[in-house]
């Protein structure tokens, strides 16, 4: 891909997502030219009226059609400003929302994917709304240069070429620093990632009690401290560098100026350029130097951008290439009947990507409309994977999973997200009321709200807030806002997903944060609280497995025992041998207490 194409690309994405920033960036730049242009014409034009002897009625005129034209490119400059920012700052949000969104779009996997990560990071250089900004700016100087030019070309051809020969040397020399500067910053893509990282951790306060308490401080600061310190011994490399073509810079722009005024100081001696010409070029020469340096510093920043420009053609197309999952949105529902749906998996066989080992193999059963199924077995065995699966963060590798008949691969995401009623064992919780965290989206119903509230027995908890649902959770957003525990938390979310009226439960540990009691008045309330609808759970506390119809027992991704509580007992499988070694556990627990 040629930067041409990149350039064109971004163009593209920026006319589709924002077209009026075109508009009032060229505007911008137009009125943004004329300005030092006027300005220096119209001083010419006064001191020529002073120099000349024109009457003081005339003089005085001349200055008020120089101020009021100043005046009124002054003021549509502004007003064009103004507009620019505004649209300026919806464009970058767009371009930030589209960054935020990825997250959710693309297939999940790769959320934590470093080599993704570090894509996204430096395609951040790439920001089409900053793109069309520069081709704003670049036009401006544009137009800028072409009228310092056209001064010179009139009245001082041959300075012209000294003045633009002296202005490539230090042009040169920034162009150089601008490739060190890129070089120099995609070096440091991945420390400043990693300290990112540890700044985060170091700052949130749900790690507080857990570097605390571990006291982790040390390890993480030291972490930061090394990575650091590498990246100042780059600087300071880097940084001398810098410091010789900066003094280099700055000795060419002096001898620039010597020759400047001795230059133009002659031809008034010489009769050459009158006195207001002599104030005109005084007034040009640095001008054309600026414009020369924001011209080719403009080129900079584009070429900077068109370096990165890559990068976020590459990023863009690998979020749309890996977003099957959630962005392939067929355009008609198959038409589920939800409330009497049986979930199949049918020889569903899963690796994860990039990866031989297989985790989930050959699975097959069926679920039938409102049972409770419980899924068991040894860390590693495939239970949360198999969840996953179900609410199609991946795919399967082989085979299909259906619910009423219909592969859930055929069911558009929004819909299959609304019917999934789930609570996650690493739950998250937001830092908004408790409303917003039940209802999320929509216009919230209170009756169904409530009763949500009440089946999770969440109700006492509410009862205490100072502003009860509209209670504030975590202090990051809000000073009075409060903290739950686990339990708490882990029971907002089941009021969560009761509230969301889904076509089925998953309940992944739901008791993992709750006391024995709490546990035993959740599972005994179990159908109360799913309203009879099919509800699978994973737990590794297997008393809770004797509320389920029927258990899957997992061992090495594949289904190995299936029964009710009794039935697996009776067999004497796996199951029996994890069951009495947690009562066994819990019988000495007991009488150690």
């Amino acid at each position: 891909m040629t930067k041409l194409q990149n350039g064109l690309y971004l163009i593209r994405y920026a006319w589709t997502k924002v077209r009026s920033y075109f508009f009032t960036t060229a505007a911008k730049g137009l009125f943004s030219a004329l300005l030092p242009l006027i300005d220096i014409a119209g001083l010419g034009i006064v001191v020529d009226a002073l120099t000349t002897g024109a009457a003081r009625e005339e003089v005085l005129r001349v200055i008020l059609v120089y101020l009021g034209v100043n005046l009124a490119v002054t003021l549509a400059q502004i007003l064009l400003t103004y507009l620019d920012n505004v649209v300026m700052r919806h464009a970058s949000n767009v371009s930030q929302t589209d960054y935020m969104y990825d997250c959710v779009y693309i297939n999940y996997h790769y959320v934590e994917d470093g080599s993704i990560l570090n894509l996204k990071k430096k395609s951040m250089g790439a920001q089409p709304a900053w793109f069309v900004g520069d081709l704003g700016r670049l036009f401006e100087h544009l137009l800028r240069f072409a009228g310092v030019v056209y001064l010179f070309a009139v009245l001082t051809p041959w300075f012209l070429v000294l003045l633009l020969t002296t202005s490539a040397v230090m042009i040169f020399l920034d162009l150089k620093q601008q490739k060190m500067d890129f070089e120099f910053s995609n070096a440091q893509t991945e420390d400043d990632r990693r300290l990112e990282y540890l700044y985060s951790t170091m700052s949130d306060y749900r790690f507080a009690k857990e570097i605390r308490i571990n006291r982790a401080d040390g390890f993480l600061s030291g972490k930061y401290a090394r990575i650091l310190t590498g990246q100042i011994k780059k600087l300071r490399k880097y940084a001398r560098r810098v410091l010789g073509m900066n003094l280099l810079s700055a000795a060419m722009n002096v001898v620039q100026s010597a020759v400047m005024y001795v230059y133009f100081t002659r031809q008034v001696f010489d009769g050459v350029l009158t006195v207001a010409e002599y104030t005109v070029m005084l007034g040009a020469t640095p001008l054309l130097t600026v414009v020369l340096f924001d011209l080719f510093r403009c080129f900079g920043r584009i070429n900077k951008t068109l370096n990165h420009a890559g990068l976020f053609r590459e990023y863009r197309e690998k979020v749309r290439e890996n977003s099957d999952i959630s962005l392939d949105a067929p355009e008609t529902s198959p038409g589920i009947d939800w409330e009497n749906a049986e979930i199949t998996f049918s020889h569903v066989t899963f690796s994860y990507p990039g990866s031989d080992r297989v985790i989930i193999d050959d699975v097959s059963f069926t679920i039938k409309p409102g049972e409770k199924i419980g899924i068991v077995g040894l860390n590693g065995s495939g239970k949360t994977t198999l969840i996953k699966l179900l609410c199609r963060l991946y795919d399967p590798t082989s085979g299909t999973i259906t619910v009423g008949g219909a592969d859930i691969r055929t069911i558009p995401h929004g819909e299959y997200a609304r019917r999934i009623g789930i609570v996650l064992q690493d739950y998250a919780l937001f830092a908004y009321s408790v409303r917003e965290n039940i209802v999320f989206d929509g216009e919230p119903d209170d009756v169904r709200m409530n009763a949500a509230i009440e089946k999770s027995g969440l109700s006492k908890k509410i009862a205490t807030l100072p502003k009860g649902t509209d209670t504030v959770l975590y202090k990051a957003l809000d000073p009075d806002g409060v903290e739950f525990s686990g339990g708490e938390g882990q029971k907002l979310a089941l009021a969560r997903a009761v509230y969301k009226n889904a076509g089925f439960f998953i309940l992944d540990e739901p008791t993992s944060t709750l006391d024995p009691i709490a546990e035993y008045d959740l599972f005994s309330r179990l159908s109360a609280i799913s309203g009879g609808k099919t509800t699978l759970f994973i737990s590794h506390r297997l008393s809770s497995t004797k509320f389920c119809d029927r258990i899957l027992v997992l061992d090495g991704g594949r289904v190995t025992e299936t029964g009710s509580h009794d039935e697996l007992m009776s067999l004497g499988g796996l199951y029996a041998d994890l069951f009495r070694a947690q009562a066994k556990y819990y019988e000495m627990e007991g009488t150690d207490a």
